[in-house]
């Protein structure tokens, strides 16, 4: 088979563009160039889109690590919180122990004394309640200590449960 020959159609453009180049040779080719302009114009659409919502993205995530920031400082306040409530508790159990050994050598000694007599007898039954409630008031406070270190407890894992999500 022999080489055909390919014979310029129509000038294509403005002078300078070569004689030989070929025009399009259906409405489908010629209409290529306004198809990606239009593709263009889509793709630019999405872009602004996809660049707003990564701006909001951004912005949120400043929100959240500013968020963040606050619940962990809330959190060290919470275990401050805790260890003085903690030391407190220690503190209120030595002086029970205290309360207990003074009160108890207290009573023995004046059980001892005062044995023989009604009046004695008495008086001792009134310390005994005095000490009695005392001790009570001392169990009192140890079980509200009990309930707030539970209570922060609580309160420090929910804060630590709001700061991993």
């Amino acid at each position: 088979m022999g080489h055909s020959k390919q014979t310029p159609r129509k000038r294509t453009g403005r002078k300078g563009v070569p004689r030989d180049q070929l025009a399009p040779r259906s409405d489908q080719a010629s209409s290529s160039h306004s198809l990606s302009q239009q593709e263009m114009e889509r793709l630019s659409a999405k872009l602004t889109k996809v660049m707003r919502e990564w701006m909001y993205n951004v912005m949120e995530i400043g929100e959240l690590k500013a968020q963040l920031i606050k619940q962990k400082q809330a959190t060290k306040n919470c275990e401050v919180m805790l260890s003085c409530m903690v030391e407190e508790r220690n503190a209120a159990i030595a002086r029970e122990v205290e309360a207990k050994s003074t009160h108890m050598h207290e009573l023995t000694r004046m059980k001892a004394k005062l044995t023989k007599s009604k009046y004695t007898e008495n008086l001792y039954m009134k310390m005994a309640a005095t000490v009695t409630a005392q001790r009570d008031v001392v169990w009192q406070r140890e079980d509200q200590l009990q309930l707030e270190k539970l209570e922060l407890a609580h309160h420090l894992d929910a804060v630590n449960d709001m700061a991993m999500q």
